[in-house]
């Protein structure tokens, strides 16, 4: 799926859901949406860009970007993937859930780790 096809698909869900929007909101909170990771302009590449709109986020004097959870490589501008995330709470590249926890492996005290040793 190219580039373009990823930037039609997006936008024409979004219109749909505007024209119609969900009786009750599957989205982040404003609040999530204030946490998310900010990536500072002196970080950017020249070739860096948002993946909904396609427009170079150095293009923008003043850029917002963010960062989303599921991985480094998902920043988009912020008034791109806000009206997204208000209404899905998924990555919009990779689908993953924004709101699961992440749950920790747990060793049991009675088991030592495994250090791949022999001996």
């Amino acid at each position: 799926m190219g580039d373009s096809d990823l930037l039609e698909q997006l936008s024409t869900q979004l219109f749909q859901d505007a024209l119609h929007p969900p009786s009750e909101s599957n989205g982040v909170s404003q609040q999530f949406l204030d946490a998310l990771d900010r990536i500072p302009r002196k970080k950017l590449k020249p070739d860096d860009s948002c993946a909904i709109c396609n427009t170079c986020y150095l293009d923008d004097q003043y850029p917002l970007v963010v960062r989303l959870p599921c991985s480094s490589l998902h920043h988009f501008d912020l008034e791109c993937i806000g009206p997204w995330l208000k209404l899905h709470a998924t990555c919009p590249l990779c689908r993953k859930d924004l709101l699961k926890k992440k749950t920790p492996v747990v060793i049991p005290d009675d088991e030592e780790p495994w250090d791949d040793t022999f001996g």
